[in-house]
């Protein structure tokens, strides 16, 4: 994630979250970089979208092979980048100074967000931007939720009952589901894990098609809180290649059905998954530092492992039995 500037001194805002390791609120309270983060490098791909449709709005084809010929000279004219057009309404100004605030010291940021909410108090993108740079995990909390009325205030009722299934395919609709995640994630690590539950259940009922991945998530909170039933329907509803999703499909049912075949089955095919994973589940290689993990996940390679074993050590260490079934299935 993006550094700050203080003097000369560079804070952290939020580091690389890896979901699926709730923390209680008994505990202490968690360290700034434990907060989710937002994925800025969506946000830079958006504003292009969104330039593009305004540029497309304002032309006339006939046909689409005059809309393809229009956007193949854009392309070649313009070096493959999609020219960026001014913003005009006070909404797009906002967002335009929410795009500043993003590499920018944090002093200059704030007053970056400052001056965007006041063109537009229902600035998403501020409020979750705000939640990155909380030095607390309650605060971060509430901007979070901040972000997330906003969004659903400019949306409206109206969107959510219509456009419910497509909310990803629509460029207005992504700051609120990019605010929902965020409150989700950082609810999650607060232990606030039903309600986390309930944002990623609606945010898959907005985006079936989970082009954010909440389903890891949600998968590894319904095994923790051992709601079997309703973690077999979501594996169920995802084709997924995943070592995620193949090693806790294993894990569930072992769970379920103890050393049956359905659940060997379902072992094997993890195993050729990603073959790395029972080397830092069982312990015989270490887990790296989270800071000297690679945020590059490479499917099938150790990355991957890492990943999946930082996120749900915590399901097969309270599920007994299932490392020594999974250490004596190793070939």
């Amino acid at each position: 994630m993006s550094t700050r500037k203080k003097g000369n001194d560079k804070k952290t805002t939020a580091g690389h979250r890896r979901a699926g390791r709730p923390v209680s609120r008994r505990q202490q309270e968690p360290d700034p970089e434990t907060l989710p983060p937002i994925d800025f490098s969506r946000l830079d791909m958006e504003q292009q979208m969104a330039d593009l449709s305004k540029l497309l709005a304002e032309q006339d084809f006939e046909n689409i092979n005059e809309a393809n010929d229009f956007l193949r000279n854009l392309m070649e004219s313009s070096g493959g980048q999609i020219p960026h057009r001014e913003p005009e309404t006070p909404e797009e100004r906002a967002q335009e100074l929410i795009f500043q605030a993003i590499d920018a010291p944090e002093r200059r940021a704030r007053k970056l967000i400052k001056d965007a909410l006041k063109l537009d108090p229902n600035c998403v993108d501020a409020y979750i931007l705000l939640g990155e740079m909380s030095d607390k995990l309650p605060d971060a909390i509430a901007n979070f939720r901040k972000a997330v009325a906003a969004g659903e205030k400019s949306l409206g009722p109206e969107t959510f009952a219509q456009d419910r299934g497509h909310f990803w395919g629509l460029i207005e609709t992504r700051p609120y589901m990019r605010a929902a995640q965020n409150l989700a994630a950082a609810l999650w690590t607060y232990g606030e894990l039903e309600e986390a539950i309930q944002i990623y259940e609606e945010m898959l009922s907005l985006n079936p098609g989970d082009n954010q991945g909440v389903r890891y998530q949600l998968l590894d909170a319904l095994l923790l809180i051992r709601r079997h039933e309703e973690a077999a329907a979501l594996w169920d509803r995802f084709d997924d290649g995943m070592a995620h999703w193949a090693y806790n499909h294993a894990l569930l049912l072992f769970r379920t059905e103890g050393r049956s075949r359905n659940a060997l089955k379902a072992l094997k095919e993890a195993l050729n998954t990603n073959e790395f994973v029972p080397d830092y589940l069982l312990g015989f290689v270490d887990m790296p530092d989270p800071d000297e993990m690679s945020e590059a996940i490479i499917f099938g390679e150790e990355s991957e492992a890492m990943a999946y074993v930082f996120s749900t050590f915590p399901l097969w260490a309270s599920t007994p039995g299932a490392q020594y079934w999974l250490s004596e299935n190793l070939s």
